[in-house]
């Protein structure tokens, strides 16, 4: 039996799986076309290199109703039977190598039609936790899991016939949103319409905002290969505080990172770490110990501004600049220079 890869993805903290050879690219949420009599789960259209390619809210796809955006939100674009879909969901969360022996096919739930088994086509069990397996095909071509959902809405079509029809992708799926998210989110548009990958996504900064010492920090997006939990840590004799210790993922041994001492930060709290970003800097491959991770964000040119004179200036050299985020400072971590500048050096000498 092949073991085979799966983007494992999270919407409404229910995780998803998806075969990873149906994948085509993904990037944060864009502004998207509407398109007038599109099946109900259509959000829109977007122009993908040159390409009109349709984009479905996979929460609608299910048939739950009054669907939403957020500008962390991530597209997924699938290819199956010839054709090109993209699928919105909340969170993209890494791509795992799984074994067949944990996935789980045939489902009964002891009732009849109990969920759609159109889309579901088995069970994953990694690291204890049960993943739904989504069938691709079924997702972009199945017909009759529309029958229910276009039911309900041509009923709530003809009970509100002096409703206006929103004219808009923000007015509909993202009504909160300020003038500065959708100048970038019509940045990202503008971006994916370019012909080749090399030039898309030049002009916008991406960070992915966690919380260390109870305070918000970015790390630069490019650098991180994934968010995980921290399960069991072994100890590391004759390193320094920083070094909290190995652990096991998915069969490769991680080095755990706490930054707090040259970020001159103090630790909330004594319990041990939960989550950890994992990144790579050139060759080295790290995990930073975090709090909580809370958002995928985008920053457009000029939006870093300096860091205060008045902060330690061995301290502010670690920082490419600060930004809002909340109504808070958010400080973007330069995560090279700090891993260059002996963040990792571990002394095994007595």
């Amino acid at each position: 039996m092949d073991i085979k890869s799966y983007l494992i993805l999270n919407l409404h903290q229910t995780r998803y799986a998806i075969a990873a050879e149906s994948i085509s690219e993904i990037f944060l949420l864009p502004e998207i076309t509407l398109v007038p009599e599109a099946p109900p789960d259509i959000v829109g259209m977007i122009n993908l290199h040159g390409q009109f390619v349709p984009v479905m809210h996979l929460d609608l796809r299910f048939g739950r109703q009054g669907a939403q955006c957020q500008p962390s939100d991530s597209v997924i674009i699938v290819e199956a039977q010839d054709l090109k879909v993209g699928i919105i969901v909340h969170q993209v969360e890494t791509v795992n190598d799984i074994d067949p022996r944990y996935i789980q096919h045939e489902l009964t739930y002891g009732r009849e039609l109990e969920i759609n088994r159109a889309f579901v086509q088995g069970v994953i069990n990694l690291d204890d936790e049960m993943i739904l397996l989504l069938n691709v095909d079924n997702l972009i071509r199945h017909p009759e899991a529309f029958a229910s959902l276009v039911a309900s809405t041509e009923q709530d079509t003809e009970t509100n016939l002096d409703t206006i029809a929103p004219d808009s992708f923000y007015e509909k799926f993202l009504a909160n949103a300020t003038p500065d998210t959708q100048e970038i989110l019509r940045l990202r548009a503008r971006n994916l319409r370019q012909e080749s990958h090399a030039e898309a996504n030049t002009d916008l900064i991406s960070l992915a905002v966690v919380s260390i010492a109870g305070r918000y920090f970015g790390l630069d997006l490019a650098i991180v290969q994934e968010f995980t939990k921290i399960g069991r840590i072994t100890s590391i004799p004759c390193c320094p505080h920083h070094i909290v210790g190995n652990m096991n993922l998915r069969g490769e041994i991680l080095t755990l990172v706490d930054i707090c001492q040259p970020l001159n930060l103090e630790r909330s709290q004594q319990e041990s770490p939960k989550k950890a970003v994992v990144v790579k800097v050139d060759e080295v491959v790290a995990g930073i110990v975090v709090e909580e991770v809370f958002d995928i964000v985008d920053l457009m040119p000029g939006a870093l501004k300096p860091i205060p004179v008045a902060m330690n200036q061995d301290t502010a050299s670690y920082f490419k600049g600060m930004t809002e985020y909340q109504d808070e400072t958010l400080n973007v971590i330069d995560l090279p220079l700090l891993m260059a500048q002996g963040v990792m050096t571990v002394n095994l000498t007595a």
